[in-house]
């Protein structure tokens, strides 16, 4: 990783975004998982796949973090994200908002 996370400590909820390569996290986002502690906060991923969904993500992402909460991932398949980018802004701020 070229920078590092100062003061993670003051962020209660941490948004992790990636794309699913080979059905999986890349591996640089579970470098930075076992890199920090990230006990007692709320991580909220999200994911764009091409067919695998969120791969089991939130699952292996507890595995690592096992004093977090990991909330449901919220999986957008990037071909949507290139053919109907509306739908996909409607999806993604109704998640913001707590209505997936």
């Amino acid at each position: 990783m070229k920078d590092t996370v100062q003061n993670l400590e003051q962020y209660d909820t941490i948004y992790l975004g990636y794309p699913i390569w080979w059905g999986d996290l890349p591996m640089i986002c579970y470098t930075f998982l076992e890199s920090y502690d990230f006990s007692g906060k709320t991580i909220v991923p999200f994911c764009t796949h091409e067919g695998s969904g969120n791969a089991g993500t939130q699952s292996k992402i507890q595995s690592v973090v096992k004093n977090a909460t990991v909330k449901e991932v919220l999986a957008i398949t990037g071909t949507d994200t290139q053919k109907d980018p509306d739908s996909v802004k409607t999806t993604v701020t109704g998640w913001l908002n707590g209505s997936k």
